[in-house]
């Protein structure tokens, strides 16, 4: 049991939160807690409502704060309400009772008689439960972005005149529109009370998303920094973690995921049964080669020569072979991840850095796939060199490639929608048909009469077929 019931409920600590850990989250007989940091936690009801709560303190005192509901605020989206409400908290505003005054804002000007009055801009700009924000990206709060809206629509303003219409504090509106002006959403007039005016969006929007952008850049380069602070020391130097142990099935989500969105040029891998992370076939990149193996236990899964078959059309290069040791995914042949069960019940994998055991494990694919079967479903498939002969019937189109691919009687008849009498009797019609006696006889012939020029070559690859 978990210690730490604090008002009778559970506390689970999970430092830092993942989105699939909130998401596989079950419900318990008392509501549980899933931390974060920084005061932001979700808690689960026993009916399985997930909200997402701020613990803080002011004036001496600890207050919640609730943020929303998950999935419809997701992870990133309560971090960055978080955060607006510990900057809040660090200019001495109570974020709960800002919400209150906002939305006490909202409430007066809606019952005002005076509403008919507005421009129709300006009541899209005041407080409103279906306010749709659109300046959330550039790390711009909401009631910031209700303030600018405001400016806009009436080309300038004292900050009398917002504070009015927002229904906020002289010294609030002060601050609110301090805060817009060092975006550079805003600027005053010299004369007092300074009248504020806003500055065009095509000029003080772009100008944000190139800061930000800037930002990002800067972020980037820092990736190598602080890959030598993750080096660790080793017989006095220091050297990069080869592998790393992975044993959360949610940590390894997210890898596979991240991991494959930096292909650049190749990805290369193993299949085989049970897939963890279903995934729906993806056209291959421009400019980036995809080459996979693929075993027994693999297509004999439901779906999945469908599978392959789709990802063949989309550009991706697919060969099958008998049996392979493990399931094993490479970017780039700088960054693999390979499963260390050969079940992978209990999703454990190990990501592998550029060094020798990479190199390795770059090599064994390599091996494989000029022994693997090339995966063709027809003669005008695109590991084709040349036109296949007449008299090789669709039959044939049909049944060798399933045949070469290594697949048993049972899932054969399964694929071409045949019972097993009809798969015996046209495999017989085959071999009546060329004039021979047995199985292997006929993938000789077949493969003659399709490639009658010699072994071909996969299209983009040097390696033989």
């Amino acid at each position: 049991m978990l210690g730490g019931i604090e008002n009778a409920k559970m506390v689970v600590r999970n430092m830092p939160l993942t989105h699939a850990a909130i998401r596989t989250a079950k419900a318990a007989e008392k509501p549980t807690r899933l931390y974060d940091s920084g005061g932001l936690y979700v808690e689960v009801s026993p009916a399985g409502s997930k909200l997402w709560r701020l613990k803080y303190r002011y004036g001496g005192k600890e207050k919640r704060l609730s943020l929303g509901t998950f999935p419809e605020i997701g992870l990133k989206e309560a971090r960055g309400k978080r955060d607006a409400a510990r900057l809040m908290l660090a200019d001495g505003v109570d974020p709960g009772e800002h919400r209150k005054v906002a939305k006490g804002a909202g409430a007066r000007i809606i019952a005002s008689n005076d509403m008919a009055e507005l421009p129709t801009q300006a009541q899209i700009a005041l407080p409103s439960p279906t306010w749709a924000r659109s300046l959330e990206a550039l790390g711009i709060s909401e009631l910031e972005e209700r303030a600018y809206c405001i400016v806009l629509e009436h080309h300038a303003m004292t900050m009398e005149d917002v504070a009015a219409l927002l229904s906020l504090p002289a010294d609030k509106a002060q601050w609110l529109l301090d805060a817009i002006e060092s975006y550079g959403l805003v600027s005053h007039s010299p004369e007092w009370p300074p009248r504020y005016s806003a500055v065009p969006p095509e000029v003080a929007i772009e100008a944000l998303i190139n800061q930000r952008q800037s930002g990002l850049e800067k972020a980037r380069l820092a990736i190598p920094k602080l890959k030598n602070r993750a080096k660790r020391h080793v017989d006095g130097k220091e050297r990069e973690q080869v592998v790393e142990v992975i044993n959360s099935g949610a940590v390894l989500a997210q890898v596979v995921e991240r991991l494959l969105k930096t292909v650049k040029y190749e990805i290369i891998g193993f299949q085989r049964a049970p897939m963890i992370f279903p995934r729906e076939p993806e056209p291959v990149p421009a400019g980036t080669q995809a080459k996979s193996v693929s075993d027994a236990s693999y297509l004999e899964m439901p779906g999945a020569i469908e599978n392959l078959r789709r990802t063949v059309e989309m550009g991706e290069e697919a060969r099958t072979y008998a049996i392979l040791p493990f399931k094993m995914v490479i970017v780039d042949r700088r960054l693999g991840l390979i499963t260390l069960h050969s079940e992978n019940l209990g999703g454990a994998a190990m990501l592998v850095r550029p060094s020798a055991l990479l190199d390795a494990l770059c090599m064994l694919f390599d091996l494989v796939w000029e022994r693997a079967t090339p995966f063709v479903t027809e003669t005008s498939g695109v590991l084709e060199m040349d036109h296949a002969p007449s008299r090789l019937t669709r039959t044939a189109e049909q049944l060798i490639p399933l045949l070469a691919a290594g697949l048993n009687d049972k899932t054969i008849a399964a694929e071409v929608n045949i019972s097993a009498m009809t798969l015996n009797r046209r495999i017989g019609e085959l071999l009546k048909h060329y004039g021979i006696r047995t199985r292997f006889q006929l993938g000789w012939r077949a493969a003659m009469d399709m490639y009658p020029n010699g072994r071909p070559q996969a299209q983009g690859s040097q390696a033989a077929v």
